[in-house]
């Protein structure tokens, strides 16, 4: 991998938390952005919604935060 990549990327990824933190231009949610290094071109493929997804789906099963802390000390279930 060709360092000047990750640091397009990384360039990128931070305009879009930026953009997502004020609230302003076009937010990519639902889109992947596809860059072509070699070809220096840009493209975005619209990403349909999971229904099955236990986070974002009608009937979410993940409703919080985990202190993966505390979990990752505690023993098995059942043990």
């Amino acid at each position: 991998m060709l360092g000047v990549l990750a640091g397009t990327i990384g360039v990128l990824q931070a305009a879009e938390a930026l953009k997502e933190i004020l609230g302003i231009g076009t937010s990519l949610a639902g889109r992947l952005l596809v860059y072509d290094a070699l070809e220096m071109s840009f493209r975005t493929v619209k990403v349909p919604k999971n229904k099955q997804c236990h986070l974002c789906g009608p009937n979410p099963t993940i409703t919080q935060l985990l202190d993966y802390e505390i979990s990752c000390t505690l023993p098995p279930p059942g043990k």
